[in-house]
């Protein structure tokens, strides 16, 4: 399985996060998840 980056728009932290091939998401995708450096719940960018 791939690995791919998902970076805090808030932070700037950087997160792996692994993909199926079939299920990659195009450049810049947008993800709300939980962010262990804010301690909140932030935009995350996938493949930017």
């Amino acid at each position: 399985m791939p690995l791919s980056q998902m970076k805090c728009e808030r932070c700037g932290g950087m997160m792996p996060v692994r993909r199926r091939r079939g299920h990659l998401r195009k450049k810049n995708h947008i993800k709300t998840m939980w962010c262990p450096w804010c301690k909140r719940v932030t935009p995350h960018r996938e493949r930017f």
